[in-house]
């Protein structure tokens, strides 16, 4: 199914959180400690003004909305299951006592925000087109946009 309109600005954010995940799984695992700690900045900067406000928007805006359908309860609890253990991800990195378990938790991190963003597009993105409304999905939309800043 064509992605709709309403639903581009959530998939750029999905965008910048692949080319993340990218660089991650590129970079971590051969790093030095200089440079896993570069990209240790980058990844906590990126969370911090990018997904974790994304993560909140897909709350408040998308799934919202998709809790009124019971057809659409596993997407909801699976993208709340996902969010929460991609968070929990970061609470390992920031913890992490040396320099390998930060590594370990920046690729695990990596690697479910990469799988996640997938689902998401796959599944999660088509159930909303089809459940909700054009009502629905156009509140969603001037709710999103007015979260979250208009790429350029």
């Amino acid at each position: 199914m064509k992605r709709d309109p309403r639903l581009v600005r959530l998939s750029w954010d999905h965008h910048h959180g692949l080319v993340l995940a990218r660089r991650i799984s590129r970079e971590a695992p051969g790093a030095d400690g200089a440079a896993l700690a570069v990209l240790y900045s980058d990844v906590i900067a990126a969370w911090s003004a990018a997904v974790l406000p994304h993560f909140h928007v897909e709350g408040e805006c998308l799934l919202a909305r998709l809790v009124r359908y019971g057809d659409a309860t596993l997407q909801v609890e699976r993208t709340v299951a996902d969010h929460l253990a991609i968070q929990a991800l970061v609470a390992d990195m920031r913890d992490a006592a040396d320099l390998e378990s930060r590594r370990a938790a920046m690729l695990a991190f990596g690697e479910r925000l990469r799988d996640h963003i997938r689902w998401e597009e796959a599944d999660l993105f088509e159930r909303t087109q089809a459940l909700l409304s054009d009502r629905e999905l156009d509140a969603m939309a001037a709710e999103i946009d007015a979260a979250l800043p208009p790429y350029n």
